[in-house]
């Protein structure tokens, strides 16, 4: 290495620790609350084109924001998105967002409940209320036999919900007997009633398209409309799966655009859609419990992502629930945004498809600038584009200072956007954003191997044996259902749980996830060692 290019990196280097210092010096001395500034979502130069508007060059719109911002010095260095190698190229055209297609002549919807009649009540009255609702064959299907329930669902029956109120009304009571015996979780019991009442939807009343929602919901006026609207998506482009209404990211604190939607590789659910040839791919392996966890795991969805609005479709009222409790529903659920206008019509939806939706993205953070973690929403400039670089470990600290979930949700290829203050933020995973360029991408050691442990063995232990070590911060890369099958026979499949000894297989046969591969949500110990189960540890060389 020469001497010119030595006192370069020197000088990178020592510029970048000033600014670490400089911002670390602001967070501390500013911990006064900021007076609060409205800026119009107009002045942000945003990943797609406004709404009923032609299809913009960005390329000259980003140039155009150049004149205004000079180009920042860490572009030079690499520091933007870059797209995916092998990212399929198509042609765009232009896709109406108005419904006009007709593909939703023969959809459904399914209200799921149990025995929550004071949720019930006030869900049924919202779905009542829909715009469209005439249009659409509403089932709701009851697990169990609660007779509070099912008169309250009858009653509604033959009055609000009765043709030509909408298209077909009909209840369903489903015999609750349980698969995983009786002490099974709640969420077991969810996942086996949506099992039995999907079937009978698509197998057997050959509806083209199910929309999902359960009894602790309220509905935007447009809610029907959104699916109306969006179902052509799934027609056209075969990486999409789902079309649901909730931003897990859509707090009322953000610039969100309530015409405007998203791409996300993470299953969001709450008040969802899919078509007929997905629940034939799905059913036969439908998980008896965690299905919305199972929905997420890679070797389901395969890449596959849903569309979503910036701003929420519906509200969840459900404080205490099967996955739900008091705490988490205050801190997250109660400050989500929830659109309350009749819209009809979001324009031209073709930069939500695939490739262009990528390049969009990928053109937007040409013009970011790099900031280090934790970040929060002070310090940003109205009209610029901000770049994190985070990893499983830091999430945490940056989401509390955010107010968003602790592990990343609503993002695209483990990019998420935040619109704030009139700025856009990019949170970009380290570790498996495959946008980054790999300057910026944090890899696996050199000689990491997935090691299983023995039944009630550490990660310490089973890495000894072979003399290497376990290094507690490679879990991450061997922490999916595909290196767990190259393993354990994981005769369940996986499921995503939390715990110290996980990513392991389940030996216990009194455990109702026996034979099942589990992967973790948080970092596990190498130290950890479980009675039940068997570990996959990250091994790596002695040092």
């Amino acid at each position: 290495m020469n001497t010119q290019l030595k006192v370069l990196l020197l000088f990178n280097a020592i510029m970048f620790l000033i600014a670490a210092v400089l911002e670390w010096q602001y967070y501390t001395a500013h911990e006064r609350a900021e007076p609060q500034t409205d800026y119009s979502r107009s002045d942000l130069i945003s990943i797609h084109a406004r709404t009923k508007s032609p299809l913009v060059d960005l390329d000259e719109l980003h140039r155009s924001f150049r004149k205004k911002i000079p180009e920042p010095v860490n572009i030079s260095l690499g520091t933007s998105l870059i797209p995916r190698q092998g990212a399929r190229q198509a042609q765009l055209v232009r896709i109406r967002g108005d419904g006009s297609g007709g593909e939703l002549s023969n959809a459904a919807v399914i209200l799921f409940c149990y025995n929550r009649t004071e949720y019930l009540g006030k869900t049924l009255d919202s779905v009542a209320g829909l715009d469209g609702l005439d249009r659409v064959t509403v089932y709701v299907s009851q697990d169990g036999q609660d007779t509070a329930v099912a008169d309250l669902v009858q009653q509604v029956g033959r009055g609000a919900l009765a043709p030509p109120h909408t298209s077909f009304f009909e209840h369903w009571q489903r015999d609750r007997i349980p698969q995983l015996g009786p002490n099974q979780p709640g969420h077991a019991w969810l996942s086996q009633h949506y099992k039995w009442a999907l079937d009978r939807a698509f197998l057997e009343e050959g509806h083209s398209h199910v929309i999902i929602v359960e009894d602790d919901m309220l509905f935007s006026p447009d809610f029907l409309h959104f699916f109306e609207s969006t179902a052509v998506l799934l027609d056209h482009d075969p990486t999409l799966w789902c079309v649901s209404t909730w931003n897990d990211n859509g707090l009322k604190s953000y610039d969100w655009d309530p015409v405007r939607m998203l791409r996300t590789s993470y299953f969001p659910g709450l008040g969802w859609m899919m078509r007929r040839q997905l629940w034939l791919e799905l059913s036969p392996h439908w998980p008896k419990q965690s299905w919305d966890h199972w929905m997420r795991l890679n070797t389901t969805a395969q890449g596959r992502e849903c569309v979503y609005p910036e701003v929420n479709r519906n509200r969840n009222i459900g404080e205490k629930g099967a996955n739900m409790n008091s705490q988490v529903f205050k801190q997250y659920l109660a400050q989500m945004s929830f659109n309350q206008e009749l819209m009809k019509d979001y324009g031209d939806l073709s930069y939500l498809l695939d490739t262009e939706y990528e390049r969009q993205l990928v053109a937007l953070s040409q013009d970011a600038e790099l900031r280090s973690l934790p970040i929060g929403t002070r310090g940003l400039t109205k009209g610029k584009v901000y770049l994190a670089l985070y990893t499983s470990e830091s999430y945490p600290r940056t989401a509390r200072k955010l107010g968003i979930w602790p592990f990343p949700r609503g993002h695209y290829h483990f990019v998420t956007c935040l619109p704030v203050k009139g700025a856009m933020l990019l949170l970009a995973d380290q570790r498996f954003c495959p946008l980054l360029p790999d300057q910026l991408r944090l890899t696996p050691k050199e000689g990491l191997k997935a090691v299983p442990a023995a039944q009630h063995e550490s990660c310490h232990a089973a890495c000894r044996h072979i003399e290497m070590e376990c290094n507690q911060h490679e879990f991450w890369f061997i922490n999916s259902c595909e290196e767990l099958s190259k393993h354990f026979p994981c005769q369940e499949g996986c499921a995503v749980e939390l715990g110290n000894d996980v990513p392991n297989y389940v030996n216990d046969a009194t455990l109702g996830s026996h034979q099942t591969c589990l992967i973790n949500q948080k970092e596990p110990k190498c130290a950890a060692a479980n009675p039940s189960t068997q570990r996959l540890c990250p091994c790596v060389p002695k040092v």
